[in-house]
């Protein structure tokens, strides 16, 4: 995986770095025995060749900003809104609020009240009440708040808050005598709101007992979660692995988890989150640069007092040098905390034990550090490419005021080096299902990355027992088979047995992860989906319980028994037919398509899983028919997770 765009400067640059450096040079380099010494190695050449510095990046504040294309973005979404086209008018509000320098308070309480209109007219009730405090929060005017309080309590009655939606009328009525409206207007506003006030009033009296507290606005809080049957064993071939303590059974939620670091892709970074991936609905902007969006005022918070601090103003500096997303991530680990934390850290790195770090929470740097890095299958001439990109990175902190100090510079760039190798080998795509229409399959797109620190403990089987999916940066676990107490549960690092062969695989995962795979599908050289044979059939050992031995069947057999080569126990052919025809798989398989179709996923989730539940006490994998209800769990998650469809379609 590489570590760089070519067509960044950092890629010319490297070459150049490399042609200045003689082969003695990388002879003592290939010499050095851990990280620090690299890093400390090519500081010394950057010292006495270049002065000091191969870059000078310069903090970049307000590039982009401009009154008047902000100015220019909302008059966009006024003509918009007066042609009813609700959601271009948002997107012009979106862009409005991204371009507006952070001076100008008041244009900005504009925007948003107009954005406000917008959601109300999208039906985004929540998110409209959301720009109508902002927007008041900036001073939005005196004389003309009676627009945004009957809009607010127009939001109120459509969330059937009808206490509440009585108040705002009541303050409608009030804003209404500091307007400065006049005349014949005046009175009719004034006549309209006070029928609603008085409409209200009667309809509560009437069903007051019957009235419940109303809750709207509620973002349900993510709660991690590690199902109890999970264990993580270690031994010398596998490494670290998650097993199971009981019987797994296909359609269970294995695990919920945010990520330690996670970062959009660059060219994501106008439409998802900076913080959380999310895609913006509503844009909450950055005061001092347009290189990235946030999806709420939480989000934009947590990220301009995090990491954020030290990536403004540098991000089209990154962007230009070719750091790609294993970069960015390995900055971001750095950057979201504090040169004091690390700091703190220095002297137990290098001892952790896994009982220790499993107690740590997925935020603590500890958690993420001994993940595999592969260095010791690394030539000199990589690992010089990766320790010139760390210096970069370090570059980019100390310009920023991450404030080294010289006797933690060194560690720091140990610390970058060493994050660009644990990304580059433990990191995992962020994905969002897009689709055309809203009954479309649609297809998964990697919006981001993000390092996982218990779902990178899940090591590969080209016929995994899992799948994921993503909700923003929180990953959801869920099993796709039925898994035995005591094996092993693994995911898949793209390479399945039903779409390419044995050797493709091996040698795919040989060249990216660095490991010889050795799953059920490889060791028995599983057939892919185009390769399965129709005429044959896998079906269990029935002669005695618990042999579960395959039994091969050809249709155009004349045979009468099985003989199991395991336990030599004899199947009935006719026996077995007969059970597997009562399975009803067409039926069946097309009743959990029927509920998929009708977005009824949780339901079509339970069919996919009974179904495999069914077949696997007849038929051993891989069979089509274990294929196609794998497919059916995967799509339904991925409807569950972050998903995005075409606009102009819905």
């Amino acid at each position: 995986m590489e570590i760089c765009e070519e067509s960044g400067f950092f890629h010319e640059d490297f070459s150049k770095f490399r042609s200045d450096i003689s082969d003695s040079d990388i002879r003592a380099f290939s010499q050095l025995e851990n990280d620090e010494q690299r890093v400390r190695f090519v500081h010394q050449i950057v010292e006495d060749r270049y002065g000091g510095k191969l870059w000078n990046p310069v903090r970049e504040i307000g590039i982009g900003k401009s009154l008047s294309k902000a100015l220019e973005a909302k008059e966009r979404g006024n003509s918009a809104f007066q042609y009813e086209k609700w959601q271009e008018s948002l997107r012009c509000y979106n862009d409005a609020c991204l371009l507006l320098p952070s001076e100008n308070d008041l244009e900005k309480a504009f925007i948003l009240a107009n954005r406000s209109a917008a959601l109300f007219h999208l039906n985004k009730f929540d998110l409209a009440l959301c720009d109508i405090e902002l927007s008041i929060q900036l001073n939005y005017p005196e004389n003309m708040r009676y627009k945004l309080m009957e809009r607010k309590a127009q939001c109120f009655a459509a969330l059937k808050d009808l206490p509440s939606a009585l108040k705002y009328y009541r303050e409608t009525f009030t804003a209404l005598h500091v307007s400065n409206l006049g005349g014949e207007m005046l009175e009719k506003l004034m006549k309209e709101t006070h029928k609603m006030i008085v409409s209200l009033d009667v309809h509560i009296a009437n069903v007051k007992k019957y009235l419940e507290p109303v809750k709207h606005g509620i973002v349900k809080k993510f709660v991690p979660h590690v199902d109890k049957s999970l264990y993580f064993d270690c031994t010398e071939s596998e490494g670290r692995f998650a097993r199971t303590r009981n019987h797994l059974k296909p359609n269970n939620v294995l695990l919920k988890e945010l990520p330690h670091a996670s970062v959009v892709m660059s060219e994501c970074s106008g439409s998802h989150c900076d913080q959380c991936c999310s895609r913006v609905e509503v844009l909450f902007s950055c005061p001092n640069c347009v290189d990235v969006v946030y999806c709420s005022e939480e989000c934009q918070k947590q990220a301009i007092s995090g990491h954020h601090a030290f990536e403004c103003g540098f991000l089209s500096f990154l962007r230009n040098s070719g750091a790609n997303v294993v970069s960015m991530l390995a900055l971001r680990i750095v950057s979201q905390k504090s040169e004091k934390y690390f700091y703190e850290l220095q002297d137990e790195l290098d001892n952790l034990q896994n009982d220790f770090v499993d107690s740590l929470f997925f935020d603590d740097y500890r958690k993420v550090y001994n993940f595999v890095t592969h260095g010791q299958q690394r030539n000199a001439e990589d690992y010089l490419k990766w320790t010139v990109m760390s210096v970069l990175l370090n570059t980019v902190l100390v310009a920023a005021g991450f404030s080294i100090s010289g006797s933690l510079k060194g560690f720091l760039g140990k610390i970058l080096l060493h994050n660009l190798q644990i990304v580059t080998y433990n990191s995992h795509e962020i994905s969002e299902l897009q689709r055309k229409k809203p009954k479309d399959s649609g297809f998964s797109v990697c919006i981001g990355a993000g390092l996982y620190p218990t779902l990178v403990l899940f090591n590969h089987s080209c016929d995994p027992g899992i799948t994921r999916y993503f909700v923003g940066n929180a990953v959801y676990i869920r099993t796709i088979k039925n898994i035995p107490a005591g094996s092993m549960v693994a995911e898949n690092y793209g390479q399945l047995y039903t779409r390419a062969g044995r050797r493709e695989r091996r040698k795919l995962l040989a060249e990216n992860y660095k490991f010889d795979c050795c799953c059920q599908a490889c060791e028995e050289d599983w057939p892919s989906l185009h390769e399965m044979n129709p005429m044959i059939r896998r079906f269990k050992c029935g002669a005695n319980e618990g042999c579960g031995n395959e039994l091969l069947f050809k249709l155009n057999s004349t045979e009468n028994e099985m003989e199991c080569n395991k336990c030599g126990g004899l199947t009935e052919v006719n026996a077995s037919f007969e059970t597997l025809k009562q399975v009803d798989f067409l039926n069946r398989y097309n009743d959990a398509a029927r509920l998929y179709s009708q977005g009824d996923f949780e339901r079509a989730l339970s069919k996919y899983a009974a179904l495999i539940n069914s077949l696997d006490e007849i038929l051993v994998p891989p069979y089509m028919e274990y294929h196609l209800c794998q497919q059916g769990i995967r799509r339904c998650s991925l409807q569950l997770g972050s998903k995005f469809t075409d606009p102009k379609y819905t």
